[in-house]
């Protein structure tokens, strides 16, 4: 490790001191000389972070991950307009050396704007069972704040426990050895350890705050600084290092040039040059000799006199001469890298990359979506099902999962409660209230917030605007909605917009979002992003058009890529038509289905799975899984659904994952009309029927418009003579639909 440390503070500081890359300035005594400053790949005062006191002024400045602050100085190299939201996508926060949680993203956006705000960072912890019996249990403090003394820690919390300050802590001991920190905290019995916990973020150094002051000296003079200022400060420092470097290279090339040129003449011409030198009556008189005779200069003149006998042969000259074209082609590309600023914030990008990949390391400090350093609501707010309705207006409510019965195929349904002025239902899932919603809006933004936080409301309540819960923008909305309990790391999200891009992005690439959102997809002028899924390689995913048209692909083909990309073309769309509508088919699915087909290729024409095909009319069908075929993308697919010239596909959605005992299904299926009327029905009662069929009715729509809106639930744990739903299980996937549908 400490091997690692020399080796970077190396590599990072002290290369190219000695090639006139800084001036040196006296020391203290005036006996030596020593640089003014070292000449630093890497920006150090962001790296390392810096802390100090002058007369009249401090700085306080937090260390960062090595990796990250290469990443975000080769975003500005790339793009010197960058703006700091974009920055951040490259380096979210500090990194300290510590770890530890730190505590929302406030005191960052304000530190990095302005260079002053303060980060709250809070220890790492994890809560062990002592004894399941008893239920004791234990806080393991595992990671402390930076700059936190380990030992005045435990003093304090033993402190506050003798004066009876601190309740539930029946002991404390320090178990740290060379493996890592371990700090046990055994509760008594009884005591709520997140109580307690908060206690202890309250009243001890396990929760503390870093105050930025980011005050670096600029051109001789101390100056405040963001983010942005800071990294564009060391670019401008860095390219004079570059160019100086440069110059001092080109120097040395020229020089060494000279003197080789002068030796190639001298063995070009060696008995002249031993005749003046055996007629010479002194070193001098030789030099001035060969300087008369071949137009010599004095060093070249010197060169050719210091050369020994040995290398006056053919070979010897040989590697003169390569030599010199070797140095006339370092000279030229010198002189190119001198000549464009481009070529030296090139030069800078790749010896920053250089280090990244010898000696950057993951993130220490996890960046925490929250900007309290109480006991979070999550820790109190049971873990429950719900209902969430989104409405075209960007109005959101959370409902009990009873609020709806179980209703017969073909009748008008339920009303889902009370609307604004010509809004109309845009998405209606179940989820938890622990879970991460992503709400993913029409310019391709994601924004994130825990289900609970939507106030939960009655029927007939008209809901809360999205705008007070998420930092939406003029006349941005929400498009698509997905619930995520767990960042898997084999999990992707599939996103598909309404000119027909689709693209596979890691689930994990959205763990952290920022309170104003980040990019989730980059999107060409008048596409607007419309439907999110998750998925794993193993699954299918089945895309519809409004006309009908279907095309199952695998997901494992739909290469995974970053946020800021645009994506695929899914399917090709004839005409003026647009995409309606997708679902994914899970790998059970998907393996079940070609065992089926192996088995017995005459019985699958019937059986499950099937696709549930939904129009906008209210019709709808279900159609064999098998009768569909796998297709790479970009094709224009099989018909699924024949529709009169007045009706479109509303959705479609991938049935047979919950089956009864004689084989059927034991979904059901949410409809939602523009007008906010919802009915709920068993899918059983859809009839199967071919791919050219037009189906049976599922929901009048005299007086109600359109679909609008349809989700499909499991209901395996409900009996189906129940009128209630109050034990229906999670939502398989869910569309929405635009107002004009």
């Amino acid at each position: 490790m400490i091997w690692i440390h020399l080796a970077l503070t190396e590599a990072m500081l002290l290369a190219d001191l000695e090639q006139d890359t800084v001036d040196f300035v006296p020391n203290f005594d005036n006996s030596q000389k020593e640089p003014s400053l070292l000449p630093a790949r890497l920006p150090t005062l962001l790296l390392n972070g810096s802390s100090g006191i002058a007369v009249g002024m401090a700085t306080n400045i937090p260390p960062h991950n090595l990796g990250e602050l290469v990443d975000v100085l080769c975003a500005l190299i790339h793009n010197p307009e960058a703006t700091l939201q974009e920055l951040l996508e490259y380096m979210p926060g500090p990194d300290f050396p510590t770890g530890g949680l730190i505590m929302g993203n406030i005191g960052i956006l304000e530190a990095y704007r302005t260079g002053r705000g303060r980060v709250t960072v809070r220890g790492k912890t994890d809560v062990e069972v002592l004894d399941s019996r008893t239920k004791r249990a234990a806080i393991i403090i595992k990671e402390i704040p930076y700059q936190t003394n380990k030992s005045a820690l435990v003093e304090k919390i033993a402190e506050l426990v003798e004066n009876k300050s601190l309740d539930g802590i029946s002991d404390i001991r320090d178990e740290s050895d060379r493996s890592g920190m371990r700090i046990v905290i055994e509760l008594k019995r009884g005591s709520d350890p997140l109580i307690v916990l908060n206690n202890l973020y309250r009243l001890t150094s396990l929760q503390s705050g870093f105050s930025c002051n980011m005050v670096g000296i600029l051109d001789g003079q101390p100056k405040l600084m963001g983010l942005r200022e800071l990294l564009q400060a060391f670019l401008d420092f860095r390219c004079s290092v570059i160019e100086r470097r440069a110059r001092f290279k080109l120097s040395q090339a020229q020089e060494r040039r000279h003197i080789v040129e002068g030796i190639v003449v001298g063995l070009d011409n060696i008995d002249g040059v031993i005749r003046i030198v055996r007629e010479a009556s002194s070193n001098a008189a030789a030099s001035a000799g060969l300087r008369n005779e071949y137009n010599l200069s004095e060093k070249q003149a010197e060169a050719i006199l210091d050369m020994n006998l040995r290398r006056l042969t053919l070979l010897e000259r040989k590697k003169f001469v390569d030599e010199s074209k070797s140095l006339m082609e370092q000279i030229s590309k010198l002189e190119e890298l001198l000549s464009s600023k481009k070529h030296i914030l090139q030069v800078i990008e790749q010896e920053a990359i250089e280090l990244k990949n010898k000696f950057s390391s993951p993130r220490r400090s996890m960046l925490e979506d929250s900007d309290s350093g109480q006991l979070e609501d999550i820790d109190v707010i049971p873990n429950e099902e719900m209902l969430l309705v989104l409405s075209e207006k960007g109005y959101v409510k959370r409902m009990k999962p009873n609020t709806f019965n179980l209703q017969n195929r073909g009748t008008i349904g339920k009303s889902i409660g009370k609307l604004r002025v010509n809004d109309a239902m845009s998405d209606f899932i179940v989820c938890r209230a622990h879970d991460h919603i992503l709400y993913f809006s029409d310019k391709g933004i994601v924004y994130s917030a825990r289900a609970y936080k939507i106030p939960e409301c009655t029927r007939t309540a008209a809901g809360t605007p999205l705008i007070q819960i998420l930092s939406l923008t003029d006349g941005e909305r929400i498009t698509s909605v997905i619930p995520v309990s767990d960042f898997a790391g084999d999990q992707f999200l599939l996103m598909l917009t309404m000119n027909g891009y689709v693209k596979k992005v890691s689930l994990s690439s959205f763990s952290s979002i920022r309170s104003t959102g980040i990019i989730a997809i980059q999107l060409v002028p008048g596409d607007e992003l419309k439907w999110v899924r998750c998925c794993t390689n193993d699954d299918l995913v089945a895309m519809a058009s409004q006309n009908g048209m279907v095309t199952l692909t695998s997901c494992e083909t739909i290469r995974a890529q970053g946020r800021n990309t645009r994506g695929a073309v899914a399917m090709r769309l004839k005409g003026e038509d647009k995409i309606a509508s997708m679902d994914i088919i899970p790998a059970a699915i998907r393996k079940d289905l070609e065992m089926v087909t192996e088995a017995n290729p005459s019985s699958k024409r019937l059986s499950g799975p099937w696709l549930l095909f939904l129009s906008e009319s209210g019709f709808g069908k279900r159609v064999p899984l098998s009768s569909f075929r796998a297709s790479p993308l970009n094709r224009v697919g099989l018909i699924g659904y024949k529709f009169s010239a007045e009706d479109r596909l509303a959705a479609v959605f991938v049935v047979g994952f919950s089956l009864a005992e004689d084989g059927e299904s034991d979904e059901q299926v949410v409809l939602v009309s523009q007008s906010g009327t919802a009915n709920r029905i068993k899918v059983r009662d859809v009839s199967i029927q071919s791919r050219y069929a037009r189906g049976v009715i599922l929901m009048r729509l005299d007086h109600t418009g359109k679909i609008q809106s349809a989700s499909l639930i499991s209901a395996t744990d409900t009996d189906p003579e129940e009128e209630t739903a109050s034990e229906a299980a999670a939502v398989h996937g869910q569309v929405s639909l635009g107002a004009s549908a």
